[in-house]
């Protein structure tokens, strides 16, 4: 019997083995190419490619220059709940829009961000701890209330859950592509600070000496935050480690506005908000929002709503009338005056506050702004959460959105940056 020689097999490795053999610039030329879905696929094929798509997708979103975000409607609630949005947020509360991402505070007290683009989210450590919370629910006849950990007062009815819990929530960065992300909130009655890094199982309280805080901002690994009385405090902020300050500066109230409000005080409410501009400067920002503003855009007191003729009172919602902005002075330790914003649009509300280049469609040296009055959005049941448009500075007149045509719209809608891609 012959015998037959057996053919030695091929060590030559299965194609499939040679996609880690690509090298890095023809892997990123292929990412290019393809969506931000596909790239955050191709991490799965091989370790060299996960290494690969992590990198691009940090470049691709540190490189772009912002963006004009877009504004993020909510689905109103219909027999079949709301659409569009991922169950475990039905019960949830939006308390942030940031880098892309929305942060919402869950039934339980535990935050989460959520890529409306992606429709992937990231859980953050349960934050009811600080605030002494056992549990958030929802009752039909008093609407929400928060199980506190206390023997007296147990359970508290609130109108909502960012005017009593957390009052603004920002992240340092996109979390794509990076490990090195944290996350920092306003929160409580006495509008403290607390951060926590990409990692940590709780959040930890950051020692500001200015609270009550009225808004944070985070770019380029600095946490910046407004506090009382206009004073700002600046703190080296990676993700990575614990923030460390690096600046503080108290400074007067602007005259300007202070005198604004001394004068008009029992007419108006004042929200205040920090901004970088493009250029890097810190910009303070001025609201003035009308407490009862008639159908002339004039704001007016309560015992003018009802006349003798009349047995109704007026509905005359809150409205959004006036800005002043104003940029710090390093050196003279003081808030300058702006009184045009060039190419700029500012964006402002319940997200992170952020600056752009007025992009196609966008009026420049103006002011976008969304409804953030937390504490009357739910008063009546027919306004809240309406009141957004753009302030020009060039004529320094608000305009509500033209298609913006109800007064109660829930939830507030948000700024939100587009993605990169």
């Amino acid at each position: 019997m012959d015998c037959v020689k057996r053919r030695r097999c091929d060590s030559t490795p299965a194609p499939s083995s040679k996609w880690a053999d690509i090298p890095s610039e023809i892997l990123d030329s292929i990412f290019e190419h393809l969506s931000l879905r596909d790239v955050i696929a191709a991490e799965s094929v091989c370790t060299r490619w996960f290494s690969s798509a992590k990198s691009f997708i940090t470049f691709k979103s540190q490189s772009q220059s912002p963006q004009c975000p877009l504004l993020l409607l909510f689905p109103q609630e219909d027999e079949n709940g709301l659409e569009n949005v991922p169950e475990e947020f039905m019960e949830s509360a939006c308390i942030g829009s940031s880098h892309g991402w929305l942060i919402f505070l869950d039934k339980r007290g535990a935050p989460l961000l959520f890529n409306p683009h992606l429709r992937i989210h990231i859980r953050l450590p349960y934050i009811g701890s600080l605030l002494g919370v056992l549990n958030i629910g929802k009752s039909r006849e008093y609407g929400c209330y928060i199980t506190y950990d206390c023997q007296e007062n147990p359970i508290g009815y609130v109108k909502n859950l960012r005017e009593n819990l957390i009052h603004k929530a920002i992240i340092s960065s996109d979390p794509l592509g990076i490990k090195n992300f944290g996350a920092v909130v306003i929160y409580g009655y006495g509008n403290k600070l607390a951060y926590c890094k990409n990692g940590d199982d709780s959040w930890t309280d950051l020692d500001g000496k200015h609270k009550p805080y009225e808004d944070i901002i985070c770019s380029k690994n600095r946490l910046c935050a407004l506090g009382s009385n206009a004073s700002v405090e600046v703190w080296d902020f990676d993700g990575w480690n614990k923030p460390v300050k690096r600046v503080e500066i108290e400074i007067n109230f602007p005259e300007k506005s202070r005198k604004f409000w001394s004068k008009f005080g029992d007419l108006y409410t004042a929200r205040l908000y920090l901004v970088e501009s493009i250029m890097g400067d810190i910009m303070l920002v001025v609201r003035f929002v009308g407490e009862l503003v008639n159908g002339d855009d004039q704001p007016v007191h309560e015992h003018d709503l009802l006349t003798e003729e009349d047995t109704h009172p007026l509905v005359c919602p809150y409205k959004t009338l006036a800005f002043h902005v104003y940029k710090l002075d390093l050196n003279e330790k003081c808030w300058v005056e702006v009184h045009s914003l060039g190419d700029q649009s500012l964006f402002l509300g319940g997200n992170h506050s952020i600056s752009v280049l007025a992009g196609k469609g966008y009026i420049k040296n103006s002011i976008y702004f969304t409804d953030d009055y937390w504490y009357r959005m739910d008063e009546d049941y027919l306004y809240g959460g309406h009141d957004m448009g753009v302030f020009s500075l060039d004529n320094g007149r608000a305009e509500l959105f033209s298609y913006c045509h109800q007064l109660k719209i829930q939830p507030s809608p948000c700024w939100v940056n587009p993605s990169p891609w």
